[in-house]
């Protein structure tokens, strides 16, 4: 059994959720409506971050001709978050919780946790959804750092626990941004998209050689950027990219060519 020390990165994603919605469903389709969520910011200068997570109401009852207290389960909360930090107005993530707490609506947290126990494991995350009720500054004296206290209404908790990475797999076709063939033209790979968290991708740009739709690495071309050479204006030319995580590379996944009528 591994326990580890508390490091925790906590976002914020600035566009409001609908927690209650979020609540009610599967907890499948809950996890898939966080993960959907594509601009989380950073909450920097943390210092605690309270505690979340459901506590059931205890609901009592005591029967005359039992004379002891029988105890059900009522109601889950899932608590109130305060989260203490360093006040630093250049911060993002502090100056989307101030944003927030001015508003009525719900929103959405992701705290990354550092609990993989080898690098071919994921961390575990937390997603979680509420009310940003306070934005408090604690001034102190001459010598206490300034801190701000955000209390946070909380809705629901969807834990995701690490487990063993797979590899990167493509869910959307690289492409290629730049269209222009002409000589000393750049060219961009777009990764697409790829599941399994990839942390880094390997390119290979290739052209046709013959004309016929043959094509074959060209040497040395192996960055995310393409400049067209001498000799290759006019070429057809497509990019394989591969997603890497700590588990390995997937399947390398060509692009759609661009250089030929039509592409």
């Amino acid at each position: 059994m591994t326990i580890n020390k508390n490091e925790v990165r906590l976002f914020i994603s600035p566009t409001p959720v609908d927690a209650f919605a979020i609540a009610d469903m599967t907890e499948q389709n809950a996890l898939a409506a966080f993960e959907a969520i594509n601009d989380w910011v950073e909450i920097g200068e943390t210092e605690n971050l309270g505690e979340i997570g459901d506590a059931a109401q205890t609901i009592p009852f005591v029967s005359i001709g039992r004379q002891r207290v029988r105890k059900l389960k009522g109601a889950r909360d899932a608590g109130d978050q305060t989260i203490v930090v360093g006040r630093d107005p250049l911060d993002d993530g502090q100056e989307e919780l101030i944003e927030a707490e001015k508003t009525n609506f719900q929103y959405a947290f992701k705290m990354e946790m550092n609990d993989a126990k080898t690098p071919s494991f994921s961390d575990s995350i937390l997603y979680y959804a509420g009310l940003v009720n306070t934005k408090r500054t604690g001034l102190g004296d001459g010598n206490t750092v300034t801190r701000r206290t955000f209390a946070i209404g909380v809705q629901i908790v969807l834990e995701v626990g690490s487990a063993a990475l797979s590899v990167p797999v493509n869910s959307l076709r690289p492409s290629i941004i730049g269209t222009s063939m002409a000589q000393a033209s750049v060219l961009t790979a777009d990764e697409g998209s790829w599941s399994n968290a990839p942390t880094s991708f390997t390119y290979q740009w290739r052209k046709d050689t013959d004309g016929n739709g043959t094509f074959a690495d060209i040497v040395g071309a192996t960055n995310k950027t393409f400049t067209i050479a001498a000799g290759q204006a006019g070429d057809a030319i497509r990019v394989r990219v591969a997603g890497v995580n700590s588990a390995g590379a997937g399947s390398a996944v060509d692009s759609l060519p661009v250089g030929l009528a039509g592409s």
